[in-house]
């Protein structure tokens, strides 16, 4: 082997340990982050009539997606625009973007880590229907109709997740940008940060500032505890 073949190699292998590393180190932030969205979300005021409705459409969708077949071809769609959109949100150009029965594929000038798992953890279907929701709500007021909002966001995120969780089972090559293990803790840990805000805005007690706030300090608390535990255990 090459001198320069074997210095990539190398890279290679620091690289996926490096970022297996990081994975480890985020599994305590995922159970922060999913204490503290549950947390907050059972203390919100607002939260139980409205859950319902959320409820309802997340399981009308799994309902489809068990009893027929697996609509491929608007997930891919999804899945391959969301991939353009943190192109462009990083500062990259989309080439080219292609859309078969079976499999998409995004040509752009830049690719990380984000950009790569973007369409996991990122609901564009929901993301549509809650921006559409702001803006037509600046001209129309949606009094109970706000419900079927609900149930939009519920149907759409079920369809993201289950999808998601039926796609990743099959293999995607999308993890090997930064390795398996840490893009699903990665994947997780952003699918929870992204249910506590859906949640929040369901709740319509809990802010985006507020739902930050106290994940960071849940999280922080969390690690403390665990470096504290750890210490006293070498004690």
């Amino acid at each position: 082997m090459p001198p320069s073949a074997r210095a990539t190699h190398r890279a290679g292998i620091f690289r996926k340990a490096l970022y297996f590393v990081i994975g480890l180190s985020l599994l305590p932030a995922c159970v922060a982050v999913a204490y503290s969205t549950f947390r907050q979300v059972a203390e919100s005021g607002d939260f139980r009539a409205s859950i319902v409705f959320f409820l309802i459409g997340f399981t009308s969708y799994l309902t489809f997606f068990v009893a027929f077949r697996k609509p491929l071809r608007p997930y891919l769609l999804g899945h391959e625009l969301t991939h353009a959109l943190w192109v462009v949100l990083f500062r990259g150009k989309v080439r080219e973007i292609r859309l078969s029965e079976s499999r998409g594929q995004v040509k752009a000038t830049k690719l990380n880590t984000f950009i790569a798992l973007a369409p996991y953890f990122f609901p564009l279907y929901t993301a549509l229907v809650v921006v559409a929701y702001g803006i037509a709500s600046l001209w129309v007021n949606f009094g109970i109709y706000h419900r079927l909002v609900l149930f939009a966001i519920g149907f759409t995120w079920s369809f993201h997740l289950l999808l998601n969780l039926y796609m990743l089972q099959r293999g995607q090559e999308d993890l090997r940008v930064s390795g398996s293990f840490f893009s699903l803790v990665l994947i997780f840990l952003f699918n929870l940060i992204v249910l506590g805000l859906i949640l929040g805005f369901i709740a319509q007690g809990i802010t985006l500032k507020s739902y930050l706030a106290c994940v960071v300090k849940d999280v922080i608390a969390f690690y403390k505890a665990v470096v504290e535990a750890a210490g006293g255990s070498r004690g």
